[in-house]
């Protein structure tokens, strides 16, 4: 018998990417709840409206930040990459 898994089902990387936002109320995540849902590659995604600045955390495989911050922003919020 063949243990070798095919390509679609080897594991990959995992991603945790991290911004600033002013996603500052449970009506704003809501609002942006389904543009999230809607974007391939995010696995999972919240944010931690108690901290200064309103983090947003998504884990993804392949997405790039500049993907995030040009999808939170034309959603009309801010969103800036936080350094490591």
């Amino acid at each position: 018998m063949n243990n070798i898994k095919p390509a679609m089902y080897a594991k990959t990387a995992l991603n945790v990417l991290v911004f600033k936002t002013n996603l500052v109320s449970a009506k704003d995540i809501h609002r942006i709840s389904p543009i999230m849902g809607d974007i391939p590659g995010i696995l999972r995604w919240n944010v931690d409206e108690h901290d200064i600045d309103n983090v947003l955390r998504i884990e993804t495989s392949w997405l790039l930040p500049d993907d995030i911050i040009r999808v939170i922003t034309n959603a009309g919020y801010l969103c800036e990459e936080l350094p490591d």
